[in-house]
């Protein structure tokens, strides 16, 4: 018999954290030749790739700062209205009734 993962659409966000820094990244790549790409947005592209990378390799490896930068995410994810919204609490109400906290370290 087969056994649900309980904490498949948590990686899931890793994953996509990893997938969105990576096409950031090679945006950055791309837009270098611009001139209207000025030092200061390089710096923060670079900084929300960073981020990107860094929240899912945590969430992955299920490291307990990992599901915090989660769950900074998806309070920041409240802001984008509608969907994000609607993703931040489907995410939550997911999170509190599966007690996703204690598979993390």
């Amino acid at each position: 018999m087969a056994q649900i993962d309980i904490l498949k659409p948590i990686k899931m966000f890793g994953y996509c954290f990893i997938l969105m820094g990576s096409v950031v990244l090679f945006m950055h790549f791309l837009l270098l030749q611009s001139n209207d790409y000025t030092i200061e947005f390089k710096c923060f592209v670079l900084i929300i790739s960073g981020f990107h990378f860094l929240a899912g390799a945590g969430v992955i490896l299920k490291k307990n700062w990992g599901f915090h930068v989660l769950k900074f995410y998806l309070y920041c994810l409240y802001l984008a209205l509608p969907v994000g919204t609607y993703i931040a609490i489907k995410t939550f109400k997911y999170i509190e009734q599966h007690k996703i906290e204690n598979y993390f370290k």
